[in-house]
């Protein structure tokens, strides 16, 4: 294994709890860390004995990492992405990894011209269940699909952090947080059909009650802190080939219960996947509808794995080696429709998108390892 210097850009939880751990356990380290907080660079570098900086152009400038992790908050993340990759580093985005096509454009053209790899941060492919879901759906067992939708909703749960409820930090809410991850799902599932247009809604319902709704992540919760973003989106996505998708998301609301949940329906069966289990229904003639259980309480370490896939295409300097993770193509897809449902909902209408046919096909042939296991 050859010698790859790490980066760190953000040091809040996510970077310290679940990568920096992740990456342990495979046996590399961080080798730079950057924040603007400079306790927080304290910290990290007394813990781990990287160099620390408080400018990431800085350290970019005078480390050259090989690979550079992107945690910060949302409204950072193409920016630094792009100077990160014309500096000839390879990335790894925490979601979104962007807010808007111009910026997703930006990252996809730097990292093609550059021929620097792409990975964005929707770990979730990875879960056992989510992935053999996937592996089922792509060997066409379900038949032609037509149908898919996908539900992360939480009770309480609006996260208790400027970075995620100020609009100059985040620019959105629970749909630029969780909605990315289950749309990301989702077409993961489907196999990145061409989306065509989109129908959004957004609401800010308890902007004013974080000490009532907060959840205690990624900090217990702040007193008096109130949130300038939506906590509550819904979208239906229609598709070139005819496949409707809907999408709901909720940091809080008065829900009989919390759950996370994707339906993939087609003409030759169904694919159920929730918190706990997946399931496969199918039928066996006219009289029998079958669905089989699928028990998978397999831990997986699914940062680690994302982390695993793009060490390895870059060591073996092969794109195929990233195959399920997100790349910056499906990436763009994503922020496409995204970006559409803050249009859609500000509107009130329908807003059509315009994917290059080129970015779907790329992002399509980037899962060409889900038939082929």
């Amino acid at each position: 294994m050859s010698k790859l210097r790490i980066a760190f850009i953000g040091l809040g939880g996510i970077a310290k709890n679940a990568h920096l751990p992740a990456l342990k356990g495979l046996g590399y380290k961080v080798d730079f860390c950057v924040d603007i907080d400079t306790g927080r660079v304290k910290e990290f570098t007394e813990n781990v004995g990287c160099k620390g900086y408080a400018d990431y152009r800085e350290m970019l400038k005078n480390e050259n990492p090989d690979v550079v992790l992107v945690a910060t908050p949302h409204a950072f993340h193409a920016q630094i992405a792009v100077d990160a990759l014309e500096n000839g580093s390879h990335v790894y985005i925490e979601k979104p990894m962007a807010l808007t096509v111009e910026e997703a454009t930006k990252i996809v053209d730097v990292a093609h011209r550059k021929n620097r790899f792409i990975v964005v941060g929707h770990n979730g492919r990875f879960s056992y269940r989510n992935y053999t879901a996937a592996k089922i759906i792509h060997k066409g067992v379900v038949g032609k699909i037509y149908y898919a939708r996908g539900f992360i909703l939480r009770q309480r749960g609006i996260p208790p952090a400027p970075t995620f409820l100020k609009k100059e930090l985040a620019r959105g809410g629970a749909v630029y947080d969780i909605a990315s991850h289950a749309l990301d799902m989702l077409l993961y599932f489907i196999g990145y059909s061409k989306p065509v247009s989109v129908k959004g809604f957004t609401y800010r319902a308890f902007g004013e009650r974080v000490d009532e709704f907060g959840g205690t992540y990624p900090q217990p919760p702040i007193p008096g802190l109130t949130s300038d973003v939506e906590d509550f989106g819904s979208a239906f996505i229609s598709f070139d080939n005819g496949i409707a998708m809907y999408v709901e998301v909720s940091w809080a609301g008065y829900l009989k219960e919390s759950k996370v949940e994707y339906v993939v329906l087609g003409d030759r069966g169904g694919v159920h996947v929730d918190n706990t289990n997946l399931y496969y229904i199918s039928s066996a003639g006219k009289e029998l509808f079958v669905g089989s259980h699928v028990g998978l309480n397999i831990h997986v370490d699914t940062y680690a794995e994302v982390w695993k896939k793009l060490l390895n295409a870059i060591e073996k300097n092969d794109e195929a080696c990233l195959c399920p993770a997100t790349t910056a193509e499906q990436g763009f897809i994503n922020t496409a429709i995204l970006e559409s449902i803050y249009k859609s909902s500000m509107s009130g209408k329908e807003v059509e998108l315009n994917i290059p046919d080129k970015i779907v096909e790329h992002a399509k042939n980037q899962l060409k390892c889900l038939v082929n296991e």
